[in-house]
């Protein structure tokens, strides 16, 4: 179980502009979400925005092929910079993935907890037979999947991606629905950054994903 939560020192803002859309009903007004004030979206563009400069500088700790299409064009890139917490933590817990799972023998269940916008199932070499569980918010992972379908990314050959909604009410139920089994080996990840509460929604939940394990 590798777990990177890191406070970044650096965030590059993206153009969503943090904003309010309201509709009216029964005399109240109510917020509506849309990408320009959606924290869990500007918090996964955050992420991206990092991983999209670590992959330019000139000895990238890793290179994020797909990060460039979750960030707007007016990004403003400093390849002087060295890499930060979070892209260290990237680094690492990508070395521990592969590790663990190469070790493995049969199928290969990997669950990563992340912000919908992790690019790991289609980066990184999995082995044949590695099948990827992503829970992460629903919203947040659609829109990723569209700009990933876009750009052509695909799951290395011979694996399976599957995707549960964070927001699910029961997400043992959704993971063995899914096809995962809690009396098989398992590698588990998390990786977000730290603000708007998303951390805390993880943490809270922590003790409730590792009980699969002898589900």
């Amino acid at each position: 179980f590798a777990f990177a939560c890191p406070k970044p020192f650096a965030i590059v803002r993206p153009s969503l502009v943090c904003g309010t859309k309201t509709n009216r009903r029964n005399g109240v007004l109510r917020a509506k979400l849309g990408d320009e004030n959606d924290p869990l979206l500007f918090s996964a563009v955050n992420a991206a925005s990092l991983r999209f400069q670590e992959t330019h500088r000139p000895e990238p700790l890793f290179v994020d092929p797909y990060a460039g299409c979750f960030v707007p064009p007016n990004i403003q890139t400093d390849l002087k910079k060295h890499s930060n917490h979070y892209c260290l933590a990237t680094k690492f817990i990508d070395d521990k993935l592969l590790q663990a799972v190469n070790r493995m023998d049969g199928h290969k269940q990997v669950v990563l907890l992340t912000d919908g916008m992790d690019t790991r199932p289609y980066r990184l070499k999995w082995p044949t037979s590695t099948i990827i569980f992503d829970v992460s918010p629903e919203r947040v992972f659609k829109k990723a999947a569209s700009e990933l379908e876009g750009v052509g990314a695909k799951i290395p050959r011979g694996c399976m991606f599957l995707h549960i909604p964070l927001e699910c009410p029961n997400i043992q139920q959704s993971l063995h629905a899914k096809g995962f089994h809690g009396n098989r080996p398992s590698i588990w990840a998390i990786q977000v950054m730290k603000g708007f509460g998303f951390c805390s929604n993880y943490h809270l939940r922590l003790n409730y994903y590792t009980n699969l394990q002898q589900s």
